[in-house]
């Protein structure tokens, strides 16, 4: 198995690049708001599941990351608020 690093500084740098809050990046992963927030200041760090979730999203664009959540709020049934 192929052992993901986690840093800090790189989440919230992807983040900022994908243009998310942090509920967005969090629903892409499937956690919350605050837990991305934690992360972020270090606080807390992803267990495994999650740091596979993160690790497949290194490689999105902006594009693709809003795809994603158009997908996710589509399929969840909840209706989506304008920007």
């Amino acid at each position: 198995a192929k052992r993901v690093r986690f840093v800090a500084k790189g989440l919230r740098t992807q983040r900022g690049k994908l243009g998310l809050s942090a509920a967005q990046f969090g629903a892409l992963i499937g956690v919350s708001a605050q837990s991305i927030y934690n992360w972020e200041r270090e606080t807390a760090s992803p267990r495994g599941a999650q740091l596979a979730k993160l690790a497949a999203l290194r490689g999105i664009g902006k594009r693709e990351a809003k795809a994603r959540l158009t997908q996710l709020t589509a399929s969840s049934g909840r209706p989506r608020r304008k920007p």
